[in-house]
């Protein structure tokens, strides 16, 4: 069987489900078949093409990338072939958007409104920074909203929105009655922070290191809605994206030398070259 035949048969189906899971026996299962049926369907595939489609990394299955790109391509056709037939039935196309919990609730909820409006079908992917760039490169969605920095440049992308960071405490704590702050004004303060390997933290420990502020980390919560959650308990301050509404009893002080958080919507240019439509409804002011 050539290139052209192997692109055309079922193991494209077979290595796209393999590419989503990164893992022979969840893989098969979805596919219903058994776990050698589906080693051999990637074996000829990766034979008649001459790509190595995955390696292993420890424990872990990656793909190459060779293994990226024709899992995008394997997930076009699929979205493609569903697209088809939900025109032949008449039903919405869909649009596939991979951002952070806290993107969907406080950044883009106006664009997805438009996009519903325009008679689209919404489909979410929450995920990470690292997770919705993945999910583009493997077609998993047709749009990625991230923050802090740009995306990889392979990608397109274009910048839809910026906030100041700011701080949320107590509203009868006295810093929060002054109109603006700066790093040093939280010396010695009790802060609710993300987890270790977020941008935000990392960020965040950045700027206080460099003004020379002793803080003191007194619980980890991962999302913005869960820091905001436990400075209302008054477990302590929490610094957010300006975005975010801070709880009834709280203030919202912004942070002059932390940098503004950006975002960007990014996208595989080759996935929307016959659909403009799909990014500029999202991105639309």
């Amino acid at each position: 069987m050539g290139g052209r035949e192997l692109l055309e048969s079922d193991a494209m189906r077979a290595f796209a489900v393999f590419a989503e899971h990164r893992n022979f026996t969840t893989a098969a299962a979805a596919l219903r078949i058994s776990q050698p049926s589906l080693h051999v369907k990637i074996r000829k595939l990766a034979t008649g093409l001459g790509w190595q489609l995955y390696e292993r990394e420890g424990r872990r299955l990656v793909l190459t990338e060779a293994g990226q790109r024709l899992a995008a391509l394997a997930a076009d056709n699929a979205r493609r072939l569903d697209e088809f037939l939900r025109d032949l039935d008449q039903a919405p196309s869909t649009l596939t958007v991979a951002a952070g919990r806290g993107t969907f609730r406080w950044v883009i909820p106006d664009a997805l409104r438009r996009v519903s409006a325009h008679g689209l079908r919404i489909q979410v992917v929450v995920a990470d920074r690292d997770s919705a760039v993945a999910a583009l490169s493997t077609g998993r969605a047709d749009v990625a909203v991230i923050g802090y920095d740009p995306p990889p440049r392979q990608l397109e992308s274009v910048p839809i929105a910026e906030y100041p960071q700011v701080l949320v405490i107590d509203a009868a704590h006295p810093l929060a009655q002054r109109d603006q702050l700066r790093l040093a004004d939280l010396d010695g303060l009790d802060l609710v922070v993300p987890p270790a390997d977020r941008p935000h933290r990392r960020a965040l420990e950045r700027g206080l290191a460099d003004a020379g502020v002793s803080w003191n980390p007194v619980a980890e919560a991962d999302g913005w809605d869960l820091l905001v959650h436990f400075a209302a308990l008054r477990i302590g301050g929490t610094v957010v994206n300006g975005c975010v509404p801070a709880p009834e009893g709280l203030a919202a002080v912004p942070v002059t030398d932390l940098p503004a958080v950006r975002y960007w919507a990014a996208w595989r240019g080759r996935r929307h070259a016959g659909r403009p439509d799909i990014v500029e409804h999202l991105l639309r002011p």
